[in-house]
């Protein structure tokens, strides 16, 4: 059925009723390049030029094509897990700093000639950038809180770049569109690596400091980083730190969110979170045997450290159900087409 939907009805099902989690897979796999997805807003894809009706936009759509695990495995598939932390203490990191010596050391096996990751700048717009050097990698250690279009990027790095083997580093919508890529002949087999980020929810950039300056009077270009934990955490740039509650900002969170049933990035060869660990560490779920194979190989080279100490699983296993038991909000029901609603 997929194959006879175009990017109106891509509009018309995703974008328009705010389910759009802005990956740009579409961009990427759009032949006339008339698709965008526009970093300095919050707006799904749009269309910029002249639609051919090719159908290999809603192909891979990961809101159309969701990969979810049934509630009975609400952790999805895995190899095994355990708690980890970049053996460096010079690695500025939001947490464990596991994500950055995992594609430092993809880069030295081999098994990768490029990564995908996030980028900001100081007013938090943030874009995916391709990065070729292991040594470009650290100053993109950092978690930001809004969709990027991780996918975008895999376009310029296959055709342009001539890249074999890129890693994506991204949330569970972003990971899932980049495995859909797999269905397009040209971009088969080119995602090597996926890291998968574990993800409850993403604001609205613009929204999301809108509230932050009316309730702490801070501007974007004053925040160094964001953590969240059972709140907002603020480190600013002159070393003060401001604090702030979730429920502050659940009205600027996106739309796609509510229908995201994947908080453990389900289709990756790693994914890892602060969730389960103590500080400064991250839970690893290892789910493929590339990604067994990586973890072993920095653990053996010293890039990574593994504690000894038990993951607290049943706290992510209930955060992962209560994601898959999530409801759309009645605010928003009202708005979506009856096929996604249901």
């Amino acid at each position: 059925m997929s194959q006879l939907l175009t990017f109106g009805d891509l509009a018309s099902l995703v974008v328009k009723p705010n389910l759009c989690v802005r990956c740009g897979a579409c961009v990427a796999v759009c032949p006339p390049d008339v698709l965008k997805v526009d970093e300095y807003t919050s707006e799904g894809a749009q269309l910029v030029g002249v639609c051919t009706l090719c159908g290999l936009c809603p192909l891979v759509c990961p809101v159309l094509h969701p990969y979810e695990a049934p509630l009975d495995k609400p952790l999805g598939d895995y190899i095994e897990y355990g708690i980890y932390k970049a053996a460096d203490p010079e690695l500025k990191a939001t947490d464990g700093g596991v994500t950055t010596v995992l594609l430092e050391e993809a880069f030295e096996m081999g098994l990768i000639d490029g990564a995908i990751v996030a980028s900001k700048d100081d007013e938090w717009y943030a874009k995916a950038v391709i990065v070729t050097d292991k040594k470009e990698l650290r100053k993109y250690a950092q978690t930001i809180y809004w969709h990027v279009p991780m996918v975008t990027p895999l376009r310029i790095a296959i055709e342009k770049m001539k890249l074999k083997k890129v890693a994506i580093v991204g949330t569970g919508c972003q990971t899932a569109a980049a495995k859909l890529m797999d269905k397009i002949p040209k971009f088969k087999g080119r995602v090597a690596l996926l890291l998968g980020l574990f993800c409850s929810k993403t604001w609205m950039r613009e929204d999301f400091y809108d509230k932050v300056k009316e309730k702490l009077a801070l501007e974007p270009k004053d925040i160094e980083d964001i953590i969240v934990k059972n709140k907002l955490i603020f480190k600013l740039k002159n070393g003060e730190t401001r604090e702030l509650p979730l429920e502050e900002v659940e009205d600027t969170t996106f739309g796609s969110c509510y229908v995201c049933h994947d908080f453990t990035a389900e289709v990756s060869d790693i994914s890892l979170g602060a969730n389960g660990a103590p500080p400064g560490w991250n839970f690893l779920l290892i789910r493929s045997q590339v990604g067994k194979q990586l973890v072993e190989n920095a653990l053996k080279s010293g890039k990574l450290l593994k504690s000894n100490e038990k993951p607290k699983v049943k706290f992510v296993i209930r955060r992962a159900i209560d994601q898959k038991l999530r409801t759309i909000p009645e605010f928003m029901a009202k708005q979506l087409p009856i096929a996604i609603s249901k």
